[in-house]
């Protein structure tokens, strides 16, 4: 049998399509057709499937013309192709894996640029979850329900689900497609979406009464429900520049994953709003992880400027420079960094002073030294605020009940931090943006939200004592002798790591100090105004 080969798509706007030809039984070998259109035709009809690749070392083979070629696919597409396959007629699908000729990355490239369009041009989303289990049966027993009644009312009243089919749901909710970045374009603001699983099928619509007790408005599992079903539920946040929306956008999508850690970036193109064409330049395939987070960083800084340092709270270990944000690294971060602007315009609050890029004392420019276009370093005005002499141990938590146990150890024998907390509302943001009115010695049970929050502030990191006297919270790879320093046009202080000759590493670009001699009345640290009053102490520090 000859292996298929594929055809030159031959406009900008040229797709291929899956024609999967009909069968009545499962056993049988998977046929298709493949056809060449452009998205520009209006009779144009087909529907985009949503999967997972799965393990790309588990492999399955599907056959084109009449089973004179046949191309190899993953285990994971197989499956989906044949629970997608109808008895009575073909069925037109674009599926990325067959669609696109994965081996060509110039073409690779161009149809992921087109990805939002490609799936925003179908009828339907037809989202493949994977095969049943016996918990899984039960969830879509209960949605096949649902949406019969649905279909026969136009509503959908059911009592409030069980307590068996509300934990299945939540397995439901660890299955792979719930975690990977590519789905988010995928399904986000789509009008019709078909959710599969085995050979059971069910709408979004189901799902989402079913997430919220059927009109009882509020949700009936303990965890919120995964992002790319929060965007198809609700409007995305729009922000003024593609700029914010990508970093909102990095920052909302930090936990999903990715085979390609390239694909954190290019996934996100359709969920910045209409400037999107401005970030096509990102996409590119041709270049490694480390030039791609690089032009994310470029792209980012003449908007944000070094506010791009919150976004670095660990340090990194790739071929970059150290203040080159890791969108690879799925540790938590601080949201307040990342969606304050829209929580201030919500609640009709005054925004933060973001001073115009002309006045943030800082200069991007590439190491005399060094060839590579990696090798950049950044040249920011700061002062010294404490060298750390000492530091706890690290803090680390296998899930959020391990972090409400070692919470509760925190408050109990760091008494001085837990009266610091109590006395301190304004610093409960960065502790942990709902730990309050925790006192010493209380017996008071602490909350999953108290215990979400604690996690997100110290995963990973310790808590320093500095020269100073006073605590902070730096990354678990803080040691003694690094210095805690404020750098103008920052949004929390940084730790930096002398070098030779006079050049600093960026350790983290998000430490929190246990005072409040740089925060303002409102509970806003700002770098410009505290280097105002210290600016005999201005020095200029040459990160890379």
């Amino acid at each position: 049998m000859i292996y298929h080969r594929y055809e030159s798509l031959q406009h900008n706007d040229s797709i291929r399509i899956l024609a999967l030809h009909p069968s009545s039984s499962d056993l049988d070998p998977i046929l298709c057709t493949m056809q060449y259109a452009r998205l520009s035709d209006p009779s144009l009809e087909y529907e985009a499937v949503s999967y997972t690749w799965g393990n790309a070392t588990l492999t399955k083979t599907i056959q084109f013309n009449n089973g004179r070629e046949s191309q190899i696919v993953g285990k994971n597409c197989h499956a989906a192709l044949r629970r997608l396959r109808l008895r009575d007629k073909d069925r037109l699908i674009w599926i990325d894996a067959i669609c696109i000729n994965q081996e060509d990355i110039p073409e690779r490239t161009c149809q992921v640029r087109m990805m939002d369009q490609i799936y925003s041009r179908a009828f339907n989303i037809a989202v493949y979850l994977g095969e049943h289990t016996a918990g899984s049966r039960l969830v879509f027993e209960e949605l096949a329900a649902a949406d019969e009644e649905l279909r026969q009312t136009g509503d959908c009243d059911r009592p409030y689900p069980s307590e068996n089919i509300v934990q299945e749901l939540e397995i439901l909710y660890q299955l792979p497609w719930f975690k990977r970045v590519w789905v988010l374009q995928e399904v986000c603001s789509k009008p019709s979406v078909t959710i599969l699983c085995g050979s059971s099928s069910a709408s979004f619509d189901t799902l989402r009464d079913l997430h919220f007790g059927y009109e009882q408005d509020y949700r009936v599992t303990n965890s919120v429900w995964p992002l790319p079903l929060e965007l198809i539920h609700r409007p995305l946040k729009r922000y003024s520049t593609p700029q914010f929306n990508l970093w909102n956008q990095l920052y909302a999508s930090r936990s999903c994953l990715a085979t390609d850690p390239r694909d954190k970036v290019f996934a996100l193109k359709s969920l910045i709003g209409p400037a999107q064409s401005e970030m096509e330049f990102l996409i590119d395939y041709t270049k490694t992880v480390e030039q791609c987070f690089v032009e994310v960083a470029k792209f980012l800084l003449p908007v944000l400027g070094l506010r791009i340092l919150t976004a670095i709270r660990h340090r990194h270990k790739k071929d970059m420079p150290s203040w080159i944000p890791d969108w690879a690294q799925d540790l938590p971060l601080n949201f307040i960094y990342f969606e304050i602007l829209s929580w201030e315009e919500s609640l009709n609050q005054p925004t933060r002073k973001l001073k115009p890029q002309d006045y943030q004392k800082h200069e991007i420019r590439p190491i005399p030294v060094e060839k590579s276009e990696n090798r950049l370093e950044l040249l920011a005005t700061g002062c010294e605020y404490a060298h750390i002499e000492d530091t706890s141990q690290v803090f680390l938590f296998h899930d959020i009940f391990d972090a409400k146990k070692q919470m509760e150890w925190l408050f109990s024998y760091l008494g001085h931090l837990a009266k610091t907390v109590e006395n301190d509302r304004d610093m409960t943001h960065q502790l942990g943006n709902r730990i309050v009115d925790v006192k010493l010695g209380q017996k008071e049970p602490i909350d999953n939200e108290d215990a979400v929050a604690f996690f997100e502030s110290l995963h990973q990191c310790r808590i320093s004592l500095m020269g100073n006297k006073e605590l902070a919270i730096v990354p678990a790879c803080a040691e003694r002798g690094d210095v805690v320093c404020i750098l103008s046009g920052t949004d929390a202080p940084c730790v930096l790591r002398s070098g030779q000759p006079e050049n600093w590493t960026l350790i983290s670009g998000d430490c929190y100090i246990f005072a409040d001699s740089y925060i303002d009345g409102n509970g806003w640290f700002l770098s410009d105004d505290f280097m105002l009053s210290r600016d005999q102490r201005a020095q200029q520090f040459k990160i890379r």
